[in-house]
């Protein structure tokens, strides 16, 4: 579970339409910002990308929101 709380007020402009941001890069919290894990092969040492962060060692959040008609 995510523990960052950040508040944001949202409120349409003169359009509704599907929006997204971003949150800043923060350090991939399954590898500790290493980017992967090293492993043993029968060739030797290897070195496997983290699933989570794709071998970047970041994370980023991407918050959408998609305005719709309030049916009542």
């Amino acid at each position: 579970m995510s523990k960052k709380r950040t508040m944001i007020i949202i409120e349409p402009d003169s359009r509704i339409h599907k929006e997204a941001f971003m949150t800043a890069p923060m350090t991939c919290p399954y590898c500790n910002g290493r980017g992967g894990f090293g492993i043993d092969t029968s060739e030797g040492p290897d070195f496997q990308p983290c699933p989570d962060c794709a071998g970047t060692g970041e994370v980023a959040a991407m918050v959408t929101i998609d305005w719709k008609p309030n049916i009542k």
